[in-house]
C-alpha cells in the first residue's frame, strides 16, 4: 500500500524579505527550519510530503490538473493580502474538493478578524473583554483601554502606545493605526489587568482536548504587560512564560473550561490556541483565537507546550493529521501510486527548552 500523500502549503519568510516586504509585513510568515522540520515530521509518521508552497502555487497546479494528486492538504500558509487571507488556501481546496486537515475557510477567515470573532462570542456567551470596531459611534469612558487592528496575527500592529488612558491618546493611536494598516478596521476593547494564559488544544468536536497552558509572564516592567510587535517577536527579546496544571489551580482550570467552550462555539479543527486574560473582576475573558497556530519547533507555545507534555513534534504533526482523517474516513484506507515531485528532504531540527525566548514569526 503507497502512503498517504500530504500536499504541504507555506510560505517563506525568506522569499518574501528578498522580494523588499519590511520585517513587520513577514512576521505571520514561516522561517525556513519550521517549513523544514513539519515536512519531516509529517515524512517521520509515514506520509509522502509534496511541498506545494503559496496560493499561487495551489493556482498553478489547480491550472495543471495536479491537484488530483494528492490524499490530504496541510496548510500553515498565512497569505499576504486581504482580510481573509489564512483561508484562501483552504477556499480554493474545498472549492476542488480536496481534504484538508485543520479549521475550514470560513473558521479561518472569520478568527482572524477580531472584531467579528467577538460578536459571535457575546453571541454564545462567551465572555470577551467589552470592545468597539472603529469607526463606531461610540464615546469611551473607561479607560485603560486596547487598540489593535483587527485582522492581525503575531500581534502584528500592537504597539507601546496601543494602551491608552485617555481620549487624546486614543484618538492618536487610532490615527496611527489607519494609517498603517489602511482599510482595515480598527478594534477598541478594555484593558485587561489580570493573568494571562495560553492554552494549546487538539482535536475537532467531541473530540478536542486542551493539550495544556502556558501563562505568560509579565513580571518585566520593560514588557508594558501585554505582547507588542517587538517583544513578542524580535530576537534577543528573552519572555519566558511558566507552564501550568489545571489541577488544584481553578484560574488555570477557568481558563482551559473556557478555551475549549470557545474552540466549540467557533467549530474550530484539529490544533490551534485560544488566549485568555482575567480581568480585574477575576473572570476570565477570550483575547483571540488563533485556528492556525505557529508549529516551530523550539519557540512555538503550542509545541513547547506539546514537549512539556512529552508530546515530541513528531506525534504532534501525527495526531494532527489523525485528527482530520477523523472527517475523511475514506483516506485510512485509499492507496495511490501517483506523487507529486517532491523536493529535497529537510533535515530534523531539533526541539529546545520548555522555558523560552521567542524570536520572529514563531510565537502565534
Amino acid at each position: 500500500m503507497a502512503p498517504l500523500v500530504i500536499a504541504f502549503f507555506y510560505e517563506r519568510i525568506s522569499l518574501y524579505r528578498s522580494r523588499g516586504y519590511s520585517v513587520e509585513d513577514c512576521v505571520e510568515l514561516d522561517q525556513d527550519e519550521t517549513i523544514e522540520a513539519i515536512a519531516q515530521s509529517l515524512r517521520s509518521n509515514g506520509y509522502e510530503v509534496v511541498l506545494v508552497r503559496d496560493v499561487k502555487e495551489l493556482v498553478n497546479r489547480i491550472a495543471k490538473g495536479e491537484h488530483e494528486k494528492s490524499d490530504l492538504a496541510f496548510s500553515i500558509s498565512e497569505g499576504m493580502y486581504g482580510v481573509g487571507r489564512e483561508a484562501q488556501v483552504p477556499g480554493l481546496l474545498e472549492a476542488y474538493r480536496i481534504p484538508h486537515a485543520l479549521s475550514d475557510a470560513a473558521t479561518l477567515a472569520l478568527c482572524l478578524d477580531k472584531g467579528k470573532t467577538k460578536m459571535v462570542l457575546e453571541h454564545q456567551g462567551i465572555p470577551t473583554a467589552p470592545f468597539a470596531v472603529v469607526p463606531a459611534l461610540w464615546t469611551p469612558n473607561d479607560f485603560p483601554l486596547f487598540i489593535k487592528p483587527a485582522c492581525e496575527g503575531s500581534s502584528k500592529g500592537i504597539y507601546p502606545f496601543s494602551k491608552v488612558t485617555s481620549p487624546s491618546e486614543l484618538k492618536d493611536g487610532v490615527q496611527k493605526l489607519q494609517a498603517r494598516f489602511p482599510g482595515q478596521s480598527i478594534l477598541v476593547e478594555k484593558y485587561l489587568t489580570g493573568h494571562e494564559y495560553t492554552v494549546s488544544l487538539l482535536g475537532t468536536g467531541d473530540s478536542a482536548k486542551v493539550l495544556g497552558s502556558l501563562q505568560v509572564n509579565w513580571s518585566n516592567p520593560a514588557d508594558g504587560g501585554f505582547y507588542t510587535v517587538s517583544n513578542k517577536n524580535e530576537q534577543g527579546n528573552e519572555h519566558l512564560d511558566q507552564f501550568v496544571d489545571a489541577h488544584n489551580n481553578p484560574e488555570v482550570q477557568a481558563a482551559e473550561d473556557l478555551a475549549l467552550r470557545t474552540w466549540h462555539a467557533l467549530e474550530c479543527c484539529d490544533v490551534g490556541r485560544v488566549d485568555v486574560r482575567f480581568g480585574a473582576n477575576g473572570k476570565p475573558y477570550v483575547l483571540e483565537l488563533n485556528p492556525l497556530p505557529g508549529l516551530c519547533p523550539q519557540w512555538s507555545s503550542l509545541v513547547q507546550t506539546a514537549e512539556y507534555h512529552r508530546i515530541s513534534h513528531e506525534v504532534l504533526l501525527g495526531r494532527i493529521v489523525e485528527s482530520s482523517l477523523q472527517r475523511y474516513p475514506s483516506l485510512r484506507e485509499k492507496q495511490t501510486t501517483i506523487h507529486w515531485h517532491l523536493d529535497p528532504e529537510p533535515e530534523v531540527t531539533t526541539l529546545g527548552p520548555k522555558v523560552h525566548a521567542k524570536p520572529l514569526n514563531t510565537t502565534k
